[in-house]
């Protein structure tokens, strides 16, 4: 009959509006990240900017992300900047040489505490 709504007409209407508001949430959130400032620098005033610690509801962007909380020593500006695509390099090759610099501690370790047992003649 004309007229008529079956649960399938209301599932698929749910549906729709569902992947229409996640499609909205999900370009306001792009937007709203690009309009993020990136670089170090203050973008009151040009000024150097120092990071500041994450407390409280600031913790959402975790160090995973790829923006930092900043404070500007010249004009008092407190707000979020993106950091660069050079920073990121920066902290991935930081990350992989602290990484290699552990392995070889712990190597390091491994073979004076193999070498200082009660069985080791020592010189």
């Amino acid at each position: 009959m004309p007229g008529t709504w079956t649960w399938w007409d209301a599932i698929i209407f749910i549906a729709v509006i569902l992947a229409l508001k996640a499609t909205m949430f999900w370009l306001l959130t792009t937007i709203f990240l690009r309009m993020i400032t990136e670089g170090d620098r203050c973008p009151v005033c040009d000024g150097e900017t120092q990071a500041v610690e994450r407390s409280g509801w600031w913790r959402i962007f975790g160090s995973a992300s790829r923006s930092r909380r900043s404070w500007c020593v010249e004009c008092g500006w407190e707000g979020l900047l993106r950091r660069s695509d050079e920073w990121v390099a920066r902290e991935r090759e930081r990350r992989r040489a602290w990484s290699q610099v552990n392995e070889v501690r712990a190597r390091a370790q491994s073979r004076s505490a193999a070498g200082s047992g009660p069985g080791s003649r020592a010189g």
